[in-house]
């Protein structure tokens, strides 16, 4: 069987121009596998290493689209952004009844957990990510999405499901799933910009403090221009909500405000946010069945509306 699968791994790599020497088992990837149907370090006879993904069925037009635009990004010097190999002109090979992608591996460090929620110098590093792909994004065309996404109908969904078949999650969240409703013309008329679309600590590759690269790039959009740093200070601040005012979060939101990325205009849909993003967070908790984790959330999304005046005086915005 694995040498059928390296037989079939030779034939992939040489049609995206590569040398397939061996299965990098031991090599593990960060982000989420659930992201496509499959992905594994592929070692070339040179020495050097590549990610190689199977796409799920459907995958292949919008992986397409979202890897034109990390190439433009990658032509421009954006920091962080790693493209996709191309077969001819294209960026998706279809070979052997599946859909592949290849993509040059990144070293890394695993991410200290919990520890890192502390670390300043992070919170910096992160700053300077997300204001440097703000500024090589700027006028960039986002990838051409039938339905974009809407964080207003996605909280009166997910708000509808809960009422009809989970009241014991709905009852506690419905002072958050109140306020959450009352903020759609917020939602709806904050300043849009190209965005990640579910940028966190653990789609990065970290080496030595530093944003490496950012993997993951499948809900990359056009979204709120704090769309990016709400999920990100939510996802730090579900170690613990105490994060949300030092350490990483502190550092980070500062140093976004002094570049400029935090304005006037939009600092006001930070926290709207945070809030809503946790939205999707509690679906999926919802969909694994996760009965801890969404107890656990429930009192978060309670915690950052109950402290949203005190997040803003310490991140010093929206005064």
């Amino acid at each position: 069987m694995l040498q059928e699968q390296e037989t079939d791994f030779r034939d992939i790599l040489s049609l995206f121009g590569v040398a397939f020497s061996s299965v990098r088992k031991d090599i593990p990837l960060v982000g989420s596998p659930e992201r496509c149907g499959w992905r594994q370090v592929l070692e070339a006879e040179d020495g050097c290493l590549w990610v190689l993904e199977q796409l799920k069925e459907g995958q292949d037009a919008w992986r397409e689209r979202v890897a034109q635009v990390l190439a433009v990004l990658a032509e421009n010097q954006c920091p962080a952004v790693v493209p996709y190999e191309k077969v001819g002109e294209k960026f998706v090979l279809h070979h052997s009844s599946s859909s592949w992608q290849l993509q040059p591996y990144v070293s890394g460090e695993a991410l200290p957990r919990p520890e890192y929620i502390e670390d300043a110098a992070r919170g910096e590093a992160v700053a300077e990510f997300l204001a440097g792909f703000r500024t090589h994004a700027a006028g960039l065309a986002a990838p051409d999405q039938s339905e974009p996404f809407s964080l207003n109908a996605y909280v009166q969904e997910l708000s509808e499901t809960l009422a009809r078949g989970r009241q014991d999650v709905y009852a506690p969240l419905v002072p958050v799933l109140r306020q959450l409703l009352e903020w759609e013309e917020l939602f709806d008329s904050a300043p849009k910009a190209l965005c990640h679309g579910d940028f966190h600590p653990l789609n990065v590759i970290w080496c030595k403090g530093r944003v490496e690269a950012v993997v993951d790039w499948e809900f990359m959009g056009l979204k709120p221009e704090l769309y990016d740093l709400a999920n990100c200070l939510g996802c730090v601040g579900s170690e613990d909500p105490r994060a949300l005012v030092r350490g990483l979060c502190r550092a980070c939101v500062l140093s976004l405000r002094d570049k400029g990325v935090i304005t006037k205009q939009n600092e006001h849909t930070l926290v709207p946010l945070l809030l809503g993003l946790r939205m999707a967070w509690l679906s999926e908790w919802l969909r694994r069945h996760d009965t801890e984790m969404l107890e656990m959330e429930v009192q978060y999304m309670n915690i950052i509306l109950q402290n949203r005046a005190a997040l803003e005086r310490i991140w010093g915005i929206n005064a």
